[in-house]
């Protein structure tokens, strides 16, 4: 077979029949998204409007597509161009009726069902790009995705806090007038643009979508500014729910990009490079590795001691892929459900109290994100090594990747006419220098003030010591 062909088969593969290495399945991140909701705000309804279309989502379906299936809160929370709308809009309602469906079968089946990636891919295009660069939902990285939307929907609850509704405006207009000033300064001295270029604005129907502005948050109504603080922390929550997923806890996904493209001849070998079909299948491996039927002992900064398992597995039975059949009171989810709902809380705070009910230190929410108990043994580099062993070769060991995952695999290695026995032994002969660039990576990050701040000291540490 040569190059061309090969090249084909791996595109077509990876357009047409790639399984992702996500962490929670969108019923699983929909089902927590929901609890959480309802359980903490009774009285506001888990029915929230997009900001421009008229499609309305409950909290947990905003956390299941958010980067997931959609990049940003902008793409999530704003309306489509004019030109793509009518397609993206039944594509938001398709989607929806998909995660609803993961949801049903969680309740009601005995094994794990609903749309799979390709039914995703096809309502969402993006979500197999996403699925391939999405280093942001592991071991580090996705603790810092939390802090930077946390911190960024705290602020959009606080511009809420500060705009007045028109019937507080007729009756506390002297509160009102004083908190507008503030919201004005707010605004003023944000990152933001004040308002779109004007060769965009001269096409709003046709070509662009709205973007974040200055001019924007003014002109926005203190329900929608609610609305934008809601979306943009359910983007948030879905990175602080990944955090529970066994398979995502020390998997060194930005170093495993690094090595793909090292290995291919980028001579810049400390740049992170975009995600490939390639490194996702090797990300999927150590995903898989790590997430077995048995899960993985861990405690978290509350000093609680828990087991948490991979995606499809939060709703199952102990060392089952069976369902339980149990959802409220299973108590696989405690620790994320409750991770969930203080991050909510602390948004509401804000929303009803403003600027003096900000968080002074610790994001609550990350006192409850597991990490092992001892970091510094049993090393992932040994887990493989134990794991190749157990299989008796790496031909047997790889076949953990799903199937459609092999077959990427070993199709980029006829590309490049290399061994793939002999790629799959550089690449485990390389995870301990992986693991250590982590941890350096890790440290130099964290001396950044802010993430020093609200990621708990015990969280930090361990962390640190990634192994």
């Amino acid at each position: 077979m040569n190059n061309k062909s090969s090249f084909v088969i791996v595109i077509f593969i990876f357009l047409f029949s790639t399984t992702s290495s996500h962490a929670l399945d969108a019923g699983e991140h929909a089902l927590i998204g929901d609890l959480a909701f309802k359980q903490n705000l009774l009285n506001y309804p888990n029915d929230i409007k997009n900001l421009e279309a008229d499609i309305s989502f409950s909290y947990g379906q905003l956390v299941a597509m958010s980067a997931d299936m959609y990049i940003s809160v902008e793409e999530l929370a704003l309306n489509d161009p004019g030109i793509l709308n009518g397609f993206f809009n039944r594509n938001r309602k398709s989607l929806k009726r998909c995660i609803d469906k993961e949801v049903e079968n969680i309740r009601t089946k005995r094994i794990y069902s609903g749309c799979d990636d390709l039914e995703f891919a096809k309502k969402k295009i993006q979500y197999v790009a996403l699925a391939h660069d999405n280093y942001g939902h592991f071991a580090w990285h996705n603790i810092k995705r939390y802090v930077e939307l946390h911190t960024k929907a705290l602020w959009f609850a606080n511009l809420a806090y500060l705009k007045c509704s028109k019937l507080e405006w007729q009756k506390v207009n002297i509160r009102c007038g004083k908190n507008k000033k503030k919201l004005t300064t707010l605004i003023a001295n944000s990152n933001y643009k004040k308002k779109q270029k004007t060769k965009y604005r001269k096409l709003p129907k046709l070509f662009p979508r709205k973007r974040f502005t200055k001019n924007y948050f003014s002109k926005m109504t203190k329900e929608k500014m609610i609305r934008l603080a809601l979306f943009t922390n359910a983007y948030a929550d879905h990175y602080l729910t990944d955090a529970f997923s066994a398979g995502h806890l020390r998997v060194p996904r930005s170093q495993i990009d690094i090595f793909v493209v090292h290995y291919a001849g980028n001579k810049n070998k400390n740049k992170r490079e975009k995600g490939s079909s390639l490194s996702g299948a090797l990300t999927q491996y150590l995903h898989n590795l790590d997430g077995s039927l048995k899960g993985i002992a861990v405690t978290n900064s509350l000093g609680y001691k828990f087991t948490i398992r991979s995606d499809k597995q939060l709703f199952s039975k102990i060392n089952s892929q069976e369902l339980s059949g149990i959802v409220e009171t299973n108590k696989q989810i405690t620790q994320p459900l409750a991770a969930t709902k203080a991050s909510i809380s602390e948004i509401f705070n804000v929303i009803t109290h403003g600027e003096k009910s900000m968080p002074l230190a610790n994001f609550k929410a990350l006192e409850y994100v597991p990490y092992r108990i001892d970091p510094t043994k049993d090393s992932l580099a040994s887990q493989v090594k134990l794991h190749i062993e157990q299989h008796g070769s790496i031909k047997k060991a790889i076949k953990s990747m799903s199937s459609e995952m092999q077959i990427i695999f070993r199709s980029s290695m006829l590309i490049d006419n290399i061994s793939y026995k002999e790629y799959f032994k550089d690449f485990s002969l390389s995870i301990p220098s992986m693991m250590k660039k982590l941890q350096v990576q890790i440290k130099k990050e964290s001396k950044n003030i802010i993430l020093k701040k609200r990621i708990p000291s015990s969280l930090l540490k361990a962390l640190k010591v990634l192994n």
